[in-house]
C-alpha cells in the first residue's frame, strides 16, 4: 500500500510507472496481466487505500476531490483521489487489471461521499466517459456503472436537485446504447405515486373563483395516469369538460408582450421547480406567469400525443368521437401556446419537434426494441457464369446520368450558346458504315449496330434530315438507314432500290395523289358551277370523240369493254362536263394497269 501512496505524489503521467509498481506488489506469475486471484488481492488493497483518502479528506474539512492537491510551478497539481483513480482507470484500458475494477471503486466512493462530494466525482465520472464506454471495459462494468447511478437518483431529491438529477440521466442516455432494454419502460408503466396535494375547501377571504382553482389542479390526476381517460368513458368526458373551463379562462385572459418580457425565463431555468406550489392565494400571480401557463398546456399536448399512438390492444384505442375531440382540443392548445409570450411561435415549433421525437421513440418500444446496430453488408464474390443484376441509373441510362450531372456541377452549361451541335447525317453514320465493310472484320460485339443509343440518335437524325434513308429502315433495318454514297460498291448494291421498283413507288403516290385530288375538287364545286358548264357542253361535243378516241387504250378494252362503247361513255361523260384533273388521272391509271399494278384506293368509275 505505501507504494501506491508513492506513486499518487507522483507527477509522471500513469504509463510510465503504473505496470511497474503493480508488479512490485503483486508479484504475478505473468508479466503483463494479472491472474483472478492477483486481481482479487490487488481490489482489495486499492479499496483499503481509498477509504482511508476518504477518511483522511473528511477530517481536514476539504472536498475529497480535492485532498491533497498541491501547487506546482504555478499550476494546480491533481488532487490524491482523482489520481488514484486514474491510475487504476489506465490499468484497466490497458487491460494489465480487471476490467471492473475502475467501477467498483467509483461505486465505492460515491457511497462513501455526501452528496455535495458526490457531484465532484459525478463530474470526474462524466469527463471519463469516453474511456469509461469503450467495449473492453463498458462490458465488464455496465451494470455497476448502472447501480451506482440508480442509487444516487434515490438519494437525491426530485424537487431540490432537479439539475444533478438529469446530469445522471444524460450520463446514462450517452453511456448506454439506444437500444439498451435496461432504459426502457417497456410496459409504460405510469408513476402513479406522484400525487399533486392542493386544497380542497375555500379559505377565508380568497380573492379568486375557488370552483375554477379546483378544476385547474384536478386535471393533474389525468395527466398523471392517461391510460385510465380511455378505459372509463365518464372520466374522459369529466376531463374534457374540466379542460374546456381552463382552455376558456386562458384565452379569455390572454397574456400581454409587457407580461411576458417581464419574466426572464433564462434566469427562471437556473432555480427550475418541477412542481409549482399549489396555494390558492398564488393562483392569481401564476396565471399571469407564462411559465405557468406553458408547462400546463405542454402537459396537455403530451397527453394528447400519448392517446392518439396506437395501443398494443384494441381495447386502447380511442373511439372516433373521442379523436375528434383530442384534435380540437390539441388545435386549440397550440393556439394558445403560439399566443403566449415570449417567443410564442418558436416555442411551439419546439415542443412539436419533441414530441415527434418521442413518438418514434414510442413506435420503437412497442416494435420490441429491435437493435438499431446493424452488421456491415459483406461483398459476396459474383461466381463465374452467375447472372449480374443490371445496373440501375438514376435517370434511366448512363448518358442522361452523367448529363444530369455535369449540368449540376456545371450550371453554365446549360446556357452555353454551343451547346446545341447536331452533325450531319453523312459524318454521324460514317462510323456504322465502316464497320459493315466485309474486310473491316468487326465483331458484333463491338458494331456500332449493337450500341442502342447510337442507332437511336442516328434515326432521329435521318428522321430530320434524311427521309428517304429513314423509310429504308422497316426493310433493311439499322444498316439500311446509312446513306449510300458512305457504303463500299459491294455493299451499296444490298441496300440500293432497283429502277423498275422505284417507278412503281413513285406511280404508286401519284395515283394517290391524283385520287385524292379529285375527291377534293369534287367535293369543292358548287352546283352553280356544274350548270353554267352545262351551255359549253354543246359547243365541245365535237372535241369529246377525239379525247374518247385518245382515252381508248389496252387498259381500258381489258375492263370488258369495246372501243365503241368506251365511246360513248365518253360522250356521256363529256355532256355533263369534265371535271378538273380527270383527264390526268385517267391516264395515270391506265399507265399503272399497264405496268401491271392496281391500286384498291384509286376507283375509276367513282371517278368518272
Amino acid at each position: 500500500m505505501d507504494a501506491f501512496r508513492r506513486a499518487i505524489l507522483e507527477p509522471a503521467p500513469p504509463e510510465n510507472f503504473a505496470l511497474k509498481m503493480v508488479q512490485e506488489v503483486i508479484k504475478p506469475q505473468k508479466q503483463t496481466k494479472l491472474v483472478q486471484d492477483e486481481n482479487q488481492l490487488l481490489e482489495n488493497i486499492l479499496r483499503t487505500l481509498l477509504q482511508e483518502l476518504v477518511s483522511a479528506a473528511v477530517q481536514s474539512g476539504e472536498r475529497i476531490m480535492e485532498y491533497g492537491q498541491s501547487i506546482v510551478d504555478g499550476e494546480v497539481a491533481q488532487g490524491q483521489i482523482p489520481r488514484l483513480l486514474d491510475i487504476v482507470l489506465y490499468l484497466c484500458e490497458k487491460e494489465h487489471v480487471e476490467a471492473g475494477m475502475i467501477f467498483q471503486l467509483l461505486e465505492d466512493l460515491t457511497e462513501m461521499s455526501t452528496m455535495r462530494n458526490c457531484k465532484d466525482v459525478f463530474g470526474y465520472i462524466e469527463s471519463k466517459q469516453d474511456i469509461l464506454g469503450k467495449p473492453e471495459l463498458f462490458a465488464r462494468g455496465k451494470l455497476v456503472m448502472l447501480r451506482t447511478c440508480n442509487q444516487l437518483l434515490r438519494r437525491l431529491s426530485k424537487a431540490n436537485d432537479v439539475v444533478f438529477c438529469g446530469r445522471i440521466i444524460m450520463f446514462l442516455a450517452h453511456f448506454f446504447p439506444l437500444s439498451e432494454r435496461s432504459a426502457v419502460n417497456i410496459k409504460g408503466v405510469f408513476n402513479t405515486s406522484n400525487e399533486t396535494k392542493y386544497e380542497k375547501e375555500a379559505p377565508e377571504g380568497i380573492a379568486i373563483d375557488f370552483n375554477f382553482y379546483k378544476t385547474f389542479w384536478s386535471l393533474q390526476e389525468h395527466f398523471c395516469n392517461p391510460a385510465s381517460l380511455t378505459l372509463a368513458p365518464t372520466k374522459w368526458q369529466k376531463f374534457t369538460a374540466s379542460l374546456m373551463v381552463v382552455l376558456n379562462t386562458f384565452e379569455a385572459q390572454p397574456l400581454s408582450d409587457e407580461e411576458g418580457n417581464s419574466n426572464n425565463l433564462e434566469d427562471e431555468a437556473a432555480t427550475f421547480s418541477i412542481k409549482y406550489l399549489t396555494s390558492s392565494k398564488l393562483m392569481g400571480l401564476e396565471l399571469k406567469d407564462p411559465s405557468f401557463r406553458r408547462h400546463f398546456l405542454v402537459q396537455c399536448l403530451i397527453l394528447f400525443d400519448y392517446l392518439k399512438a396506437p395501443g398494443k390492444n384494441d381495447k386502447d384505442l380511442p373511439s372516433e368521437t373521442m379523436k375528434e375531440e383530442i384534435i380540437s382540443c390539441e388545435e386549440r392548445v397550440k393556439k394558445l401556446l403560439e399566443m403566449t409570450p415570449p417567443k410564442g411561435k418558436e416555442f411551439l415549433n419546439s415542443i412539436e419537434h419533441i414530441l415527434e421525437r418521442e413518438r418514434n421513440w414510442v413506435w420503437w418500444k412497442r416494435d420490441g426494441c429491435p437493435p438499431f446496430e446493424k452488421p456491415p453488408i459483406e461483398k459476396k464474390s459474383v461466381q463465374e457464369g452467375a447472372k449480374k443484376r443490371k445496373l440501375r441509373w438514376r435517370l434511366g441510362n448512363k448518358e442522361l446520368s452523367q448529363l444530369w450531372k455535369w449540368a449540376d456541377q456545371n450550371p453554365n452549361a446549360l446556357t452555353d450558346p454551343q451547346r446545341v451541335c447536331t452533325p450531319a447525317v453523312t459524318e454521324y453514320w460514317k462510323p456504322l458504315a465502316e464497320d459493315m465493310d466485309v474486310t473491316a472484320g468487326i465483331e458484333a460485339e463491338y458494331h456500332h449496330k449493337s450500341n442502342r443509343v447510337y442507332c437511336w440518335k442516328g434515326l432521329r437524325f435521318s428522321a430530320r434530315q434524311d427521309l428517304d434513308g429513314f423509310s429504308r429502315f422497316t426493310e433493311y433495318g439499322i444498316e439500311g438507314v446509312v446513306p449510300l454514297e458512305l457504303l463500299p460498291p459491294d455493299v451499296r448494291s444490298k441496300y440500293q432500290a432497283k429502277p423498275n421498283e422505284r417507278s412503281k413507288r413513285a406511280k404508286k403516290e401519284d395515283i394517290k395523289g391524283a385520287a385524292h385530288q379529285v375527291e377534293e375538287n369534287q367535293i369543292a364545286t358548287p352546283a352553280s358551277e356544274i350548270d353554267m358548264e352545262g351551255s359549253r357542253a354543246d359547243l365541245e361535243a365535237s372535241e369529246a370523240p377525239i379525247d374518247s378516241d385518245a382515252a381508248i387504250t389496252p387498259g381500258n378494252i381489258s375492263r370488258g369493254g369495246t372501243p365503241d362503247k368506251q365511246q360513248k361513255q365518253s360522250s356521256d361523260n363529256t355532256d355533263g362536263g369534265h371535271e378538273p384533273g380527270q383527264i390526268e388521272a385517267d391516264t395515270e391509271a391506265e399507265a399503272g394497269m399497264i405496268d401491271g399494278e392496281t391500286d384498291a384506293e384509286v376507283d375509276l368509275d367513282a371517278v368518272s
